[in-house]
């Protein structure tokens, strides 16, 4: 017959055990914590990296927009000089057109000015010779007798009576009036003639 026996743990191995597993539970935690802080330790090294890849960026960010900026500036400034530039010569273009429109205007009155002195020099030219012509004409007709019945004739009697005469002679002295007068009118018409010429060149030397 086999005997048996039975081994009942005693408390201090329970206790043994137990501070055996605790023991390996610390060493556990231990080698966990460490291996926590081994790990955790390049993630502190990666977020600084990361801070100053960060500022480093942000520094290039900055640096940039203040470029952008005295860029825009420098920009701005060009564009006021250019504004500036085509506006002074925008007013000179202006103010050429101006005197332009001037000159062809006052070329215009002075054009239409000599064509209306030419027509009113024609005119007086024509009027005269009219005047002239019937001064001249009634100068000749001064030695005849008219009818008083229309149409007028002339005529001239072979023997003239005292009142013939007295009537020829009045229409003689009537010509050599009317002859006078006209060159009177005309010596006074090339009189205002020469004074007008003379004040166009005083005014065109002003």
């Amino acid at each position: 017959m086999v005997q048996s026996s039975i081994i009942v743990p005693t408390h201090s191995s329970t206790a043994s055990n137990k501070r055996g597993v605790d023991d390996s539970s610390d060493k556990d935690k231990e080698v966990g914590s460490s291996s926590e802080l081994q790990i955790k330790r390049p993630r502190l090294d990666m977020t600084e990296a990361g801070r100053d890849r960060n500022k480093r960026l942000f520094g290039v960010l900055l640096g940039t927009l203040n470029k952008f900026k005295d860029d825009t500036q420098n920009t701005s400034e060009v564009d006021k000089r250019r504004r500036e530039i085509n506006q002074k010569l925008q007013e000179k273009l202006d103010l050429e057109k101006k005197a332009m429109a001037e000159r062809t205007e006052a070329r215009k009155l002075e054009k239409e000015r000599m064509e209306q002195m030419k027509r009113q020099e024609e005119e007086r030219i024509l009027a005269e010779k009219r005047e002239l012509f019937e001064v001249q004409q009634k100068k000749v007709l001064a030695n005849f007798l008219k009818t008083t019945t229309e149409p007028v004739l002339y005529y001239l009697p072979s023997k003239l009576t005292d009142e013939m005469s007295k009537t020829i002679d009045m229409q003689t002295q009537d010509a050599l009036t009317a002859k006078k007068s006209f060159e009177e009118r005309r010596e006074r018409r090339m009189i205002g003639l020469r004074n007008d010429s003379l004040s166009e060149n005083e005014d065109e030397d002003t």
